[in-house]
């Protein structure tokens, strides 16, 4: 279960920062575990959040063990739900979705005496970061 409901049983706000707390979840399956967490979403005790586990995939990231501001966090609260604890949320947060096949299409502009050049210099400008990348697509049936 990458994403799993559990109780917030603490919440203390982060010394070096106005802008984190830092919370204990538990939940009988899961035990205990601590999350430190911005303001977008704030969870008094007794709230039931959504919680991403060690190894979870998400849009655009993977959840892995950190120290944020000196303070170990093992996971990250993705918002309050109404769930009972240990109930698996994976499939509504979009968590740990197969791999699939994608197009993606990247339009390079260079500047070129020749056409035999374009190439290698687009290589290069990519690699530079430079070029505007369209939306990824999934592939048809994937």
């Amino acid at each position: 279960m990458p994403v799993v409901a559990m109780k917030a049983t603490s919440k203390t706000a982060h010394e070096k920062t106005d802008t984190l707390f830092i919370y204990t979840f538990e939940s009988p399956e899961q035990g205990e575990r601590t999350i430190v967490a911005n303001l977008t979403n704030v969870y008094e005790v007794g709230d039931v959040a959504a919680i991403a586990t060690e190894g979870t995939f998400l849009p655009g990231l993977e959840i892995k063990p950190r120290k944020v501001f000196g303070i170990p966090s093992s996971g990250m609260a993705l918002g309050k739900v109404d769930a009972a604890l240990d109930t698996d949320l994976t499939a509504q947060f979009d968590a740990d979705a197969a791999p699939r096949t994608f197009t993606v299409t990247m339009t390079v502009e260079v500047e070129a005496r020749y056409a035999e050049d374009c190439e290698k210099l687009a290589r290069k400008a990519i690699k530079g970061g430079q070029g505007g990348l369209t939306a990824a697509t999934p592939k048809s049936g994937s």
